[in-house]
């Protein structure tokens, strides 16, 4: 059973009237291909060279139209001419040339080609997307293609942070939309990413009339399964079931649902690596399981069939009847292969699903992030906004997009609340950029990195100095050559650990030091304190100084003591004083020996005056 159609094939400007074994291969998510075989002698001369037509035909653009022959007499095939049109358009991207003796083939050009989806599957690229929605992403990576794009993807809210690595924008596109449940295919005449289009055209399909093979399959999968996500900027984690999900796909698959629920009985745990820096783990944790289980329900049941009406369009409904009660319904469809021979005959194969309504793509995958291998970066900024220490870098790649990571986390040697090392790179600084679990989106600082243009000047020999140096200059050197510890401010006040038991400390301008209880100073040998100006000591209470042995007081100019209260002196020995004047003035004066005389010698005079009378007792 087969259609008798009528083909157009245009290849560039070349009308293609006669052909054999045309095959178009159409499936979500993948280039469409196409091939044909066309006598050599249908387009070359005989003994002409073949080579020039393969030329001409390579690279160019063909258009395959498929339709009912004219005034076929079946209305009730016919019931809607739209519902029997085929229209492709695509690239050659091969022509080759057989002919064989052994199998008695004749010289035959075979042309094969694909989808114009395969614009966008060029050489691996690299980019970078920061709070975009998939919309805003697609539409950044189609510009600069002249390919009919339709874009609209049913999730809207903008994703974080997302990396094209080392992929062609057809692998990335096909990436994202598998991972984030959107279709991404093309129908013959223009590319899809989003929700599948509602079309007026959905074929009826009826078994022996116009469908005469139909095949259906249902099976168990686990869909008993629990995820769990981290999330670094809040310190805490998320969790989230599978089954919470089950209802994204209605109708009979609930009871596929439950059926393999009950023989996948045991749930599982998914630990998840996949909230990219500045996400949030929960809406991550959401979307990562609300996909899962989308993809493990686009498993349990799918339908196989044939028929003669070459509208079965990829990505579009066909209703299907005449086969059972409970399978009379809507399908979309996923897979389908166009026949079509040299006497006209059409037929096609297809693969259709029905999720009841539901959008979201049966190729659902979220596990398909981007892979990425460690890496050097600059630094851009290390003013985190929320105060989590991040740092933004350029990788070499984003440098040359002008893209730019979000904030990163540096990986610290020691941290916690209210304690821990803060050590940022300084901006246009060369860091070292490890990725979580191979993960693109999870880029992390593990260190800095040197080079020609970026050396410490500390590097020795054997290694010895181990050194802290910033930006402004404040520097600690640890050197086990000399087993010596130095640190020195950006104004070269220092303090010297000299290895062999010394201490020196310098400062520029002063030295303040402040104890809140007490102050011991101890040495073993002597103390020298030695002021180029004064020296002042002040005691709220008392004062005490005891000598071993010597007390030498030295004064250049002038002594004054001043007492408020009394002044004692003690001197077991003899007390000398030798002064060129001694003036001593005084309320009373009392001089008493307790057991010797009072003796007062002069070289000339001693004159004793009162203001009274003098008494001699």
């Amino acid at each position: 059973m087969a259609l008798q159609s009528q083909t157009t094939i245009k290849i560039g400007e070349t009308i293609i009237d006669n052909f054999s074994d045309l095959e178009i291969v159409q499936e979500i998510h993948k280039h469409h291909t196409f091939s044909l075989q066309i006598r050599q002698d249908l387009l070359v001369s005989e003994f002409k060279s073949v080579m020039p037509i393969s030329q001409q035909l390579i690279g160019e653009k063909i258009s395959i139209e498929v339709k009912p022959i004219e005034q076929l007499d079946d209305l009730m095939v016919i019931s809607n001419p739209k519902h029997y049109v085929l229209q492709f358009y695509g690239y050659v991207t091969q022509v080759s040339m057989a002919k064989s003796v052994i199998r008695n083939t004749e010289e035959t050009i075979l042309i094969e080609g694909k989808s114009t989806s395969v614009l966008l599957d060029g050489a691996p690229n690299c980019n970078s997307f920061y709070k975009l929605s998939l919309d805003e992403i697609v539409s950044k990576v189609k510009a600069g293609y002249d390919i009919d794009l339709d874009i609209n993807a049913f999730y809207k809210n903008n994703i974080p942070y997302t990396v094209q690595y080392n992929e062609s924008d057809f692998d990335f596109l096909n990436r994202l939309a598998k991972r984030n449940g959107q279709w991404f295919f093309n129908n013959g005449r223009i590319n899809v990413f989003g929700g599948p289009a509602s079309t007026p055209i959905e074929p009826l399909l009826k078994y022996g009339v116009n469908m005469y093979d139909f095949s259906y399959s249902m099976k168990v999968m686990p869909t008993l399964f629990k995820t769990i996500e981290n999330d670094n900027r809040e310190g805490k984690c998320f969790e989230n079931k599978g089954m919470d999900y089950s209802k994204e796909a209605d109708g009979f698959h609930q009871n596929f649902i439950s059926k393999s629920a009950k023989v996948f009985s045991k749930e599982s745990l998914i630990q998840l690596n996949q909230n990219t820096t500045e996400g949030w783990g929960k809406s991550t944790s959401e979307e990562y399981t609300k996909n899962k289980t989308r993809g493990t329900v686009s498993e349990l049941m799918q339908v196989e069939a044939m028929s003669e009406v070459p509208g079965v369009t990829l990505g579009n409904n066909v209703i299907i009847r005449g086969i059972d009660m409970q399978l009379e319904s809507s399908y979309r469809v996923t897979k389908v292969t166009h026949y079509c021979d040299d006497g006209g005959s059409y037929e096609n194969s297809f693969v259709a699903v029905n999720f009841n309504g539901a959008v979201f793509s049966p190729y659902t995958n979220p596990d398909l992030f981007p892979r990425c291998g460690s890496q050097t970066a600059k630094v851009t900024d290390t003013h985190d906004p929320e105060g989590l220490s991040g740092v933004r870098v350029q990788m070499t790649w984003q440098e040359i997009l002008g893209e730019k990571t979000p904030f990163i986390p540096m990986l610290q040697q020691y941290g916690g609340s209210g304690k821990g090392f803060h050590i940022l790179p300084e901006i246009g600084e060369t860091v070292f950029v490890d990725f979580q679990g191979g993960n693109a989106e999870l880029p992390i600082i593990t260190g800095t990195v040197t080079n020609n243009k970026e050396t410490s000047g500390f590097a020795t020999t054997n290694n010895d100095l181990k050194v802290m140096r910033t930006r402004s200059g404040i520097t600690t050197i640890y050197n086990d050559a000399e087993g010596s510890i130095s640190i020195e401010d950006a104004g070269g006040s220092k303090c010297f650990l000299d290895g062999k038991g010394n201490i020196q400390l310098s400062a520029k301008k002063n030295v303040t030091i402040d104890a809140g209880g007490d102050l011991i100073l101890n040495a073993g040998n002597s103390i020298t304190i030695d002021a180029g100006k004064n020296i002042d000591e002040k005691a709220g209470g008392y004062k005490t100084s005891n000598i071993g042995l010597f007390y030498n007081l030295e004064v250049g100019a002038n002594y004054f003591m001043n007492v408020l209260g009394t002044l004692f002196e003690n001197i077991v020995g003899n007390r000398e004083t030798e002064a060129g004047e001694i003036k001593e003035s005084a309320k009373e004066v009392l001089m008493h020996s307790s057991e010797k005389d009072i003796k007062l010698r002069s070289s000339k005079n001693v004159n004793s005056h009162s203001g009274e009378n003098s008494n001699n007792g």
